[in-house]
């Protein structure tokens, strides 16, 4: 993946910022995954999914009270997959918009090399570690 992909993933995550800073909450597997975006500089109203002790539903309404919009953004792996799919489904139930889009770019970039959402900042990282060895590519 090359500096090109990486400029967009910033992108991806400055726009999730931006969606938090207007209230939109998001949904994230665990405390892990929110120390991940909190490294990145997105701090906002996160709703962790796993651990909670609550039903999927019930966190979905949760999430559904203080927003029209609700941001999913779980891991990329098959429960990460199932989780989303579930959630979105709840919240359109629910009378509210689930968004998915910033998790399936994010994903779309960074499938083949990572499979969470608290190694994005490592991964961030690593990128721009090798944009500083081998130059810039654009």
């Amino acid at each position: 993946m090359g500096f090109r992909r990486l400029s967009r993933i910033i992108e991806e995550l400055e726009e999730l910022k931006n969606c938090v800073e207007h209230g939109v909450p998001i949904l994230i597997e665990g405390k892990k995954d929110e120390e991940a975006l909190k490294k990145l500089g997105i701090d906002g109203d996160f709703i962790r999914v796993s651990g909670s002790g609550l039903k999927l539903f019930e966190i979905a309404e949760i999430a559904v009270e203080s927003s029209s919009r609700v941001v999913i953004l779980t891991d990329f792996d098959r429960k990460g997959n199932e989780l989303a799919k579930r959630l979105s489904s709840d919240i359109q139930s629910l009378g509210s918009h689930p968004d998915l889009e910033i998790r399936r770019k994010i994903m779309g970039m960074v499938r083949r090399y990572i499979k969470d959402i608290q190694s994005l900042p490592r991964h961030i990282s690593q990128l721009e570690f090798e944009v500083g060895i081998y130059g810039n590519f654009w």
